[in-house]
């Protein structure tokens, strides 16, 4: 099964797990004592993925893959649900979400499990997000939803009492392969007698030139209110309103601008993230994803924002090197799984303080981390990018926690530290050699 393209790029640059800076890394790790101050340890949101394949594949999607027979084989999420849902019932979720990765609802039968039994003592909000390619028809919607909607009305007594909401994702590229329609049949049906306490909100791509939202909006027979904080809103002649947030285009991996200036769209600039990651900064001017929930109305955090794909990786949102993840699998709980993601400094710098911070840090040795920073239109693979190489994370490790031992938070093994700056400065004087007889 095809990865995103960020990963698949990762993978072919690092050496393998065996390398020696990774074997340093873990070692250094290891010898650290409990750190005594850290972030949280709940997780207020979690996105779980049932499936990294998805039947539209919109054109700026770097996600979502083919279907594919892969699937058969590969370990899921989907077709190993307890491990899932024990891990996410003990993270103390405010908001928990089916989401991709790819479609959830190529796994009907999990995203139905999922919405009958996911809990949280102060759960408030189950969410689907659907590009809702599955509503062909009249009949097939209505079968679907419905299935769905009983699995949340049929909770157990003793869940908590969230509500339920479907998110439709539709944007330009999404209407190009399947068009407006199944979005509008999803939302007609969400306005017959006895659903009309199920939410219902679009997301989509803020673009100059796009007219996808008033062809919906049309569709449904109603009126479109202006921009405000990239939110539209869409009136319904049966009193409902709908809700479309716009996100930024990501223009990295299978979008690029030479794609782009081909299309009959472009790119504002209230799309660039640089510019729309604005609204997530906190009030200390930091933005944080691990902190942060991303949606129409913005919110800082508590807990954690967090993500299981459908390989069953944990990992927190842009606050964990990916290459260091615990998985459903191999974790008795959430307890045990972010006690091991808290034993990485990565990890506690992170959650304090963004990825933008992190390419700062590292620019001493990595200077392009600045520049990835500033000319990556997508907030969220950044990490991704600046802990690609077994040498970036090493060098992350150790810097992170200089800090980290300055501010009395942890103590370390000061012969393991010296050894892995040795090694690490014995690799970039190797690199730097090769560079120069290049």
């Amino acid at each position: 099964m095809p990865e995103s393209l960020f990963k698949q790029g990762a993978s072919a640059s690092a050496p393998n797990s065996s390398s020696m800076l990774d074997e340093c890394r873990d070692e250094l790790i290891a010898s650290l004592s409990k750190y005594s101050e850290h972030g949280p340890v709940t997780g207020s949101t979690c996105y779980v993925w049932p499936s990294s394949e998805c039947p539209v594949g919109c054109g700026h999607c770097n996600y979502a893959a083919p279907m594919s027979l892969n699937r058969l084989t590969r370990y899921s999420v989907a077709r190993d649900p307890g491990p899932v849902l024990r891990l996410m019932n003990g993270m103390g979720l405010w908001k928990a979400v089916l989401s991709g990765g790819g479609e959830p609802m190529v796994e009907p039968e999990f995203c139905e499990r999922f919405v009958n039994e996911i809990d949280s003592p102060n759960l408030e909000e189950i969410e689907l997000i659907t590009s809702a390619h599955f509503a062909a028809d009249e009949d097939e919607t209505r079968r679907r939803v419905r299935s769905l909607v009983d699995a949340w009305r049929t909770r157990p007594s003793n869940l908590a009492q969230a509500n339920f909401t479907i998110r439709i994702s539709l944007d330009w590229f999404h209407a190009q392969r399947i068009g407006v329609e199944p979005a509008a049949r999803v939302i007609r049906l969400l306005g017959e007698e006895g659903l009309q306490d199920v939410g219902c909100y679009v997301r989509s791509v803020l673009l100059d030139g796009d007219t996808t939202t008033e062809k919906l909006a049309k569709s449904l027979g109603g009126q479109l209110t202006e921009m405000d904080d990239y939110q539209r809103k869409i009136l319904l002649p049966d009193g409902r309103t709908i809700l479309v947030y716009f996100k930024n285009l990501i223009v990295e991996g299978r979008m690029n601008q030479r794609k782009l200036s081909r299309l009959p769209i472009s790119l504002p600039e209230q799309s660039r993230a640089d510019v729309f990651g604005k609204r997530f900064e906190s009030s200390q001017g930091k933005n944080v994803p691990a902190r942060t929930y991303n949606g129409p109305q913005v919110r800082h955090l508590e807990g954690l924002a967090c993500l299981i794909e459908d390989d069953g990786k944990v990992r927190i949102l842009e606050g964990n090197d990916p290459h260091r993840s615990p998985n459903v699998r191999q974790t008795d709980g959430w307890s045990e799984a972010i006690e091991y993601l808290y034993a990485d400094p990565i990890t506690v710098y992170l959650v304090d303080n963004g990825p933008q911070d992190l390419a700062k840090l590292m620019a001493d040795a990595f200077p392009d981390s600045v520049r990835m920073a500033a000319d990556t239109n997508q907030l969220y693979h950044l990490t991704e990018l600046l802990l690609a190489d077994p040498d970036r994370r090493l060098y992350a490790t150790l810097r992170t926690l200089e800090l980290h031992v300055a501010e009395g938070r942890v103590t370390a093994d000061q012969q393991v530290v010296d050894r892995a700056w040795a090694l690490f400065s014995e690799h970039a004087k190797r690199d730097t050699d090769a560079a120069e007889r290049g």
